[in-house]
């Protein structure tokens, strides 16, 4: 993985774990409700949902990374699967405010509450960056690959891939610059 990739992967991953305890006053007053109904520890349930965010945003980063990826098109569909993957966080959720209070009832809620929220946020967190493609054209070039004489073209710079400062940049035909994006895309460049 290039250090571009990783650097924006890490940025966004801090992002992430900061949304979790953005959810924190969210959730924090629907578990000491059921809380204090049941236990009556208020501190705890603060405590507790400020651990259980920190842990569930370590954990489930990569499971919003996959529901958020891709296609724009079911959104609904996506919506349902992230209310589901919420009241997974319960698995997480609940061992921390079981330690400092609260139970099922204030997880299960917390959760959903936080889901019909925070799901907006975290579609803004995951949706993929669209960035124009620069192609540098240049008319009667020698193709860097096959040798033949004409229209030739480069990617200069891409989502993750920048030849803006290359001395010597690498011109290709139609033909062999279809194969080298190609070969780019198979390296895992989004070209």
């Amino acid at each position: 993985m290039k250090k571009e990739k990783i650097m924006d992967l890490a940025k966004k991953y801090l992002i992430y774990i900061g949304r979790w305890q953005l959810s924190t006053p969210v959730m924090t007053p629907v578990t000491m409700f059921f809380g204090t109904i049941i236990t009556g520890a208020v501190i705890a349930n603060i405590v507790g949902a400020v651990m259980a965010n920190f842990v569930g945003g370590l954990i489930f980063f990569w499971i919003d990374k996959f529901i958020f990826s891709g296609d724009r098109k079911y959104l609904f569909r996506r919506y349902a699967m992230y209310l589901g993957r919420w009241q997974i966080t319960s698995i997480t959720l609940y061992p921390c405010l079981l330690l400092f209070g609260s139970g099922w009832y204030g997880v299960i809620a917390g959760n959903f509450v936080g889901a019909l929220i925070f799901f907006w946020v975290d579609k803004y967190i995951f949706a993929p960056r669209i960035e124009p493609i620069l192609w540098e054209v240049r008319d009667k070039k020698t193709c860097f690959d096959c040798g033949k004489e004409c229209r030739c073209y480069r990617i200069v710079k891409a989502y993750d891939y920048n030849r803006v400062k290359d001395t010597e940049p690498e011109f290709r035909c139609e033909a062999c610059s279809i194969k080298k994006t190609e070969a780019l895309r198979r390296e895992g460049k989004e070209v």
